[in-house]
């Protein structure tokens, strides 16, 4: 039996319970799932956990303003910005309240009673392009084999993340890793690895111990960067430890493997704006901390950019 595709997903922001129920049975009947919120917060919150397809957001009052929402959203970089926001309100259309809301990264605006075939065939539309433009870009800035970002994925979401740092004068840290085969214990026998085994693991800790808002990726074949937001010089060098202890847990790894030496190299600041430094330079830095490591006799270790080898 072949599997139905799954229903794409409405985040509905809106704290009136009737016209949120209204909603909610318009698109159902449209063939889309649907997620309801009532405050914006967790609105925010809910668009980074839950991927949803579609963003609807009912201007309202106190923490559901949905221009302010909206704002947050498109100035996340942690927001996937080819989702479609749209904003509906009980106020009149002015060209003034449809300017503010174009403004804030609406794609869409919208006043009761809101018409609802014209929303959805927008939709459909804005729902194409976005596959459209995934099938495209998916290939470049994401790792096929890995689900990890590329290089050039890597720099574009850094470049979002530089951004939200700066303005909010924000720690940003990168910490890059590189592995290599300890010595074997007595009584272990031989596992038939490969490199390639031993790097899939090291993806595998990455991407299930770190934060929803770490930001990894595959620089080579045997090299892993990671972004990390709001984290300074403390706070990388205890996720490398977080990783090292992950990495030689056999409960955490899919693959059999011996113990394994983590190696380490990472740049962090306090406030990025203070630092006169970018996202990217940060990653320069940790890969070069990384190289002295590595080029030294030491087959473990963490070093700071500048540090100690």
């Amino acid at each position: 039996m072949t599997q139905s595709a799954p229903r794409p997903l409405v985040l509905l922001a809106c704290s009136d319970e009737w016209l949120s129920r209204s909603f909610d049975s318009v698109f159902e009947q449209h063939g889309y799932a649907v997620s309801r919120v009532k405050s914006g917060a967790h609105t925010i919150r809910l668009a980074r956990r839950t991927e949803p397809d579609v963003v609807v957001l009912e201007q309202g009052n106190g923490d559901l303003d949905a221009l302010r929402v909206c704002t947050a959203l498109t100035t996340d970089p942690l927001f996937d910005h080819t989702v479609p926001i749209v904003i509906t309100s009980a106020a009149p259309v002015t060209a003034t309240a449809r300017h503010a809301a174009y403004a804030a990264g609406a794609w869409e605006y919208c006043s009761h009673p809101v018409d609802i075939e014209a929303l959805m065939l927008k939709l459909a539309t804005f729902q194409r392009a976005r596959l459209e433009s995934s099938s495209r870009l998916g290939g470049r800035f994401v790792d096929r084999e890995t689900g990890l970002y590329t290089s050039s994925g890597f720099e574009h979401i850094a470049e979002q993340i530089d951004a939200r740092a700066r303005r909010r004068r924000e720690p940003l840290a990168c910490v890059t890793i590189g592995v290599r085969e300890g010595a074997q214990p007595e009584g272990i026998p031989l596992f038939d690895e490969t490199a390639h085994d031993r790097f899939a693991v090291v993806v595998d800790v990455c991407r299930s111990h770190g934060r929803k808002s770490d930001i990894v990726a595959k620089l080579t074949k045997s090299r892993v960067a990671i972004l990390a937001p709001d984290t300074d010089a403390d706070g990388a060098r205890l996720l490398v430890e977080r990783l090292r202890r992950a990495l030689n847990d056999p409960a955490d790894n899919s693959i059999s493997m011996r113990p394994t030496a983590l190696r380490a190299g990472y740049c962090a600041v306090s406030d990025l704006a203070e630092s006169g430094l970018e996202a990217s330079e940060l990653v320069r830095r940790a890969s070069t901390a990384l190289d002295t490591l590595a080029a030294s006799d030491r087959d473990s270790g963490v070093i700071e950019f500048d540090g100690p080898p």
